[in-house]
């Protein structure tokens, strides 16, 4: 598709910016496959405490507020969908932890029941890529879950900051680390999926 890259990359400003047309469209395209990810890691009893749709809300209030200072750096869709799908898995770790953190005694309540309204506009005729497949986020999450299996909490982190396309310096400041701390972060978890990926498929 001619210029797809840049009309995604136009399409993702003006979801930041509030254009409502394109936010319809958003909801259409990734919301269903979001809130399929969060429901497939969240255990019954935490459901009992929240929705995925509640963690998928959660998700879009992260992504634009970030966004709109200008925290993330995306070019094309399937950046977007990468960043997405991380922030939905985050977003579940913290939730859990949070509820188990605080014993909220999850696992004896009923069910909130609170479903989401959405609506169901049609897809523009501007290049940007259809949401992915059931099974395409279903493999993706299978990877990053895998991947993020085997990682501290610090490499977790630094790793988030990475997919949400965060730079060394800013990644540094905001872990209270030197950038050399970063890279030598960054170089451990490199050589460790690396290893992996040979032992895979060896």
């Amino acid at each position: 598709m001619a210029n797809s890259e840049n009309d995604s990359a136009l399409w993702i400003r003006e979801l930041l910016a509030g254009d409502e047309e394109v936010v319809q469209e958003f909801w259409t395209a990734y919301a269903p496959a979001l809130e399929r990810i969060a429901k497939s890691r969240m255990n019954p009893a935490l459901q009992q405490r929240l929705g995925p749709e509640d963690v998928l809300q959660s998700v879009c209030r992260t992504f634009i507020r970030r966004g709109r200072k200008g925290e993330y750096q995306l070019d094309n869709s399937e950046e977007l969908w990468r960043l997405l799908c991380a922030i939905t898995l985050t977003k579940v770790r913290q939730h859990a932890r949070f509820h188990l953190r605080k014993r909220r005694g999850i696992n004896r309540e009923v069910s909130l029941g609170d479903d989401r309204a959405g609506g169901s506009a049609g897809m523009s005729d501007r290049a940007i890529a259809p949401g992915p497949t059931p099974a395409e986020a279903a493999e993706f999450a299978d990877q990053v879950d895998h991947l993020f299996a085997g990682l501290d909490e610090e490499e977790k982190q630094l790793v988030q900051y990475r997919l949400e396309g965060l730079d060394g310096p800013t990644i540094a400041s905001r872990m209270g680390c030197s950038e050399r701390t970063v890279r030598r972060l960054l170089e451990r978890v490199r050589h460790r999926w690396e290893q992996e990926l040979e032992e895979s498929i060896s």
